[in-house]
């Protein structure tokens, strides 16, 4: 048993590079993923091949998108390597995971000062989170907050906020 005669697949070596551009370990990747993955499945499907059994692997479509997503590859990108199903597949994950814009009149960080914005940022980067993941922490407590707004608790009906208002003194 040992290496291919044939070098990987083009989506295989995409996925690769753009790994190792992000400076993560195949486990690391696979760990980021939205799907249960493990580190030595990707280490096949980036080799196209697996050493055990010494047989041919090709990433299924679904499994391929989730892997371009965590990674950031773009659909158009994927395109490039001809993997067409796969392509329609994280067509629709950025389709469905897009952020929806906020309606003009709704900017609350816009509205903050600037040090308040920094603070949020940097309380962000105390734990090491990808961009995306920001982004993601960042809506889901948008998301909590108009929540709150819709059932009509912002903090004036007599009892305890729910959150801590830190920095803030009581004057």
């Amino acid at each position: 048993m040992g290496a291919p005669a044939t070098p990987p697949p083009p989506e295989a070596t995409l996925i690769r590079l753009v790994r190792e551009a992000s400076g993560l370990s195949p486990e690391t990747a696979a760990a980021r993923m939205e799907i249960k993955f493990s580190g030595s499945r990707w280490r096949q499907i980036e080799k196209g091949y697996r050493r055990d059994s010494d047989t041919e692997v090709i990433a299924p479509d679904a499994t391929l998108a989730h892997m371009c997503w965590t990674l950031g590859i773009t659909s158009d990108r994927l395109a490039e390597t001809g993997r067409t199903k796969a392509v329609e597949i994280l067509r629709e994950m950025e389709r469905a995971k897009a952020p929806t814009p906020a309606p003009p009149e709704a900017a609350p960080l816009a509205e903050l000062d600037e040090w308040q914005q920094q603070v949020i940022l940097n309380t962000l980067d105390n734990q090491p989170r990808s961009d995306r993941e920001k982004a993601l922490l960042l809506r889901t407590l948008a998301a909590k907050i108009e929540a709150a707004a819709d059932d009509g608790d912002d903090g004036d009906n007599g009892s305890p906020p729910r959150h801590g208002t830190a920095g803030r003194s009581a004057s």
